[in-house]
């Protein structure tokens, strides 16, 4: 390849690389560019937890950190009237659905917050649902699962079949009682079960607070049962049956905004991913409108 050419194939590659970058830097919503009233869309993915998990076998997670940056965006951007908090999660953590329930029922001081249930939303992912102002389940969705749950594995007959002996050096009574080597005492067994229970009480107390309901219905409701969509709102626990876009609609309705609203996410992407996927999608659709102007307009063949 000589000189001349490679210095061509240089040229070329840098002229879509900007044009790459600017249609990406042009396409990236910023914050009141777009006009009219929007609808801010936070979604809780995967297990609620205060650690994020990151690594290559990772699971998806959500965390109060990761949440609360969102939604300190949509609250400081002037043009976003609602917020769309879309859950589909399973639960997780006592402490981190705590943490973003609290973070919701500030929020909704300020600006409507319009849960929308996917898939599945049970446990703490219901738990950060009860906090919104309203909420929409989708027809297929699964909730409730109101209850609070805590696995210790115990494997000592395993250990003892493979000659394994675990020799424990601790301070304190209980101190190796969740370690598995051994069964759990009678004494431990109920010291766990408080801890649970007081957990349990928390989320009764919690749900019949933000939805309104007696402790009395909620317990009958509870007890760790799922329950569909349909149910779910007879039973009190979700306020409309509908769609993703049915919940856009009551987000909207509720801020008073009129006609189709504008829907932002504020969901971080990494800087490659962005610009060489959403980037390339604007690109793309740029060259097509051009080419199809160019047709409809002799004047610019």
């Amino acid at each position: 390849m000589n000189r001349n050419l490679l210095i061509v194939v240089a040229v070329v590659v840098a002229v879509i690389g900007i044009s790459i970058l600017g249609a990406y830097l042009i396409s990236k919503p910023s914050d009141g560019i777009i006009a009219g009233d929007r609808v801010a869309v936070i979604r809780i993915d995967g297990v609620i937890s205060m650690d994020s998990g990151e690594g290559v076998f990772s699971t998806e997670t959500t965390t109060p950190e990761e949440f609360k940056s969102q939604l300190d965006r949509a609250l400081s951007d002037g043009s976003v009237k609602a917020i769309l908090i879309e859950i589909n999660s399973p639960g997780g953590s006592v402490v981190a659905s705590e943490a973003i329930a609290e973070a919701i029922k500030e929020a909704k001081e300020k600006k409507p917050v319009v849960a929308w249930l996917g898939e599945i939303a049970t446990s703490g992912g219901y738990y950060v649902a009860s906090a919104c102002s309203y909420i929409v389940a989708d027809p297929g969705t699964i909730t409730g699962s109101i209850g609070v749950i805590s696995v210790f594995p115990e494997y000592s007959r395993l250990l003892e079949k493979l000659g394994i002996n675990m020799t424990v050096i601790k301070a304190g009574e209980y101190k190796d009682f969740s370690t598995g080597y051994r069964p759990l005492t009678e004494e431990e067994r109920r010291m766990v079960e408080e801890i649970i229970y007081d957990f349990y009480e928390l989320f009764i107390a919690e749900v019949a607070q933000n939805r309104n309901l007696s402790v009395e219905h909620v317990k009958q409701v509870a007890e760790g049962r799922i329950y569909s969509a349909r149910r779910a709102k007879e039973l009190g626990l979700v306020d409309e049956v509908g769609t993703r876009r049915v919940a856009i609609k009551k987000a909207a309705e509720l801020a008073g905004i009129e006609g189709e609203p504008h829907l932002v996410s504020y969901e971080r992407k990494a800087l490659f991913s962005e610009i060489f996927g959403t980037g390339m999608e604007r690109l793309g659709y740029g060259f097509a409108k051009a080419l199809l102007e160019r047709d409809a307009n002799p004047a610019l063949r």
